[in-house]
């Protein structure tokens, strides 16, 4: 029994390593590229956390030393992804540890070209976790890494704060985890979406020097995927119609801007509920959405907001987030891509029916009638009733 004992105290994980011989990857961005002898190749870029912060400048902070970055970008080429990684690991004698990845850039070639690729080597990786982001770059990916963070500590933690939020707080992208992409890539009656990010220059002039990083990412806009491609894109505007219908803006507040006899004001939407009901009639797919949104006047600009006028004003509101949504479907069923569900609905609900379309679902969602009703109401307008006004 003491030998026995003894045995047990002796067991270990037999896959475990130590955190200082880990290359901590947080970020990780495919592209498909062209190698100057006319091969395509894969090329994966990443950020890899520091092991621990440093002073660079040879004296330390006290011979003015600066503080060294939270994270180095690691690079690599291949004919496969696993030969494209291990190309920037055998620069290093740290191993690859993809639990702590946060997010997933694809290059816009990458997404056209082989997606399913990416998700089948992603979703393989034993340690990888499936809630982390899943982006679609504007362009390569690669040109992402050179980036710095604007409200982060650094760019890594801002990508997964930018996908967290986007819907939430702005409603012009939303965040995807990768197990909700990979679910919808391999559905048979959805397709995915992702939000865009892309490269801007934020540097502003303040006296006679620019303030502010040179280069920072923008998550705005979606990304269209249709049999495992990216077909098209949805702008911010669109972006904002198409989490309206998917119920994504209902924890946070999204300004939309709304015109009445001529003059802006900006409604702030609150809550969403949509409602969506599918039917089949004649092989003929029928779409009702209805969306009540309820939200306050966070800005006026002249408009008359007497408690007579706000029946109005919600009507104006209603017609213009309808159109709005309205635009959304008909730029999906553009690219016969029903990523809003819509198919899925009716094949929830009426099993019956979807047996008789599941062959040709993308251009039955293409042809579909849809009616969208907007039901706006404005809950306040702030802490002022009528606009302020001057006494002359």
């Amino acid at each position: 029994m003491l030998v026995i004992f003894l045995q047990m105290l002796c067991i270990g994980c037999w896959d475990q390593r130590d955190v200082s011989n880990l290359a901590i990857i947080t970020v990780l961005g495919f592209d498909r590229i062209t190698d100057e002898d006319g091969v395509d190749k894969w090329q994966v870029s990443s950020f890899v956390m520091q092991a621990g912060k440093a002073e660079v400048g040879g004296g330390g902070a006290g011979a003015g030393g600066r503080e060294a970055k939270p994270e180095i970008v690691w690079r690599g080429k291949g004919l496969t992804i696993s030969e494209a990684i291990r190309d920037f690991t055998k620069r290093s004698p740290r191993f690859p540890f993809f639990a702590d990845t946060y997010s997933v850039i694809i290059g816009e070639r990458a997404a056209k070209e082989d997606l399913l690729s990416i998700i089948d080597y992603l979703n393989r990786l034993r340690e990888y976790r499936p809630g982390s982001y899943v982006m679609i770059a504007k362009g390569d990916a690669s040109p992402l890494f050179e980036t710095e963070p604007e409200a982060s500590i650094s760019v890594s933690r801002n990508l997964k704060e930018l996908a967290q939020g986007s819907a939430e707080s702005t409603g012009i992208a939303g965040g995807v985890k990768l197990m909700d992409f990979t679910s919808n890539l391999l559905s048979t009656d959805r397709d995915p979406v992702a939000p865009e990010v892309r490269l801007i220059n934020p540097q502003e002039k303040r006296g006679e020097e620019l303030a502010g990083p040179k280069k920072a990412v923008l998550v705005e806009g979606i990304g269209i995927f249709k049999d495992a491609k990216l077909v098209g894109w949805l702008d911010k505007e669109e972006a904002i119609g198409y989490n309206l219908i998917t119920n994504e803006i209902n924890r946070g507040a999204v300004t939309i801007r709304v015109q009445k006899e001529g003059k802006w004001f900006a409604f702030l939407v609150e809550k969403s509920k949509p409602k969506i009901k599918a039917t089949l009639i004649e092989d003929k797919l029928n779409i009702n959405v209805t969306i009540e949104v309820k939200g306050r006047i966070i800005e006026d600009n002249g408009v008359d907001l007497a408690p007579s006028e706000i029946g109005q004003i919600e009507h104006t509101i209603s017609e213009q987030i309808g159109q709005m949504v309205t635009h959304s479907i008909e730029m999906l069923q553009g690219y016969e891509a029903d990523c809003l569900g819509f198919s899925e609905k009716l094949h929830r609900y009426s099993p019956n029916d979807w047996k008789k379309i599941k062959s040709h679902w993308r251009e039955l969602f293409a042809s579909a009638n849809v009616v969208v009703q907007v039901i706006a109401t404005v809950e306040n307008t702030g802490r002022l009733g009528q606009r302020l006004e001057l006494k002359k």
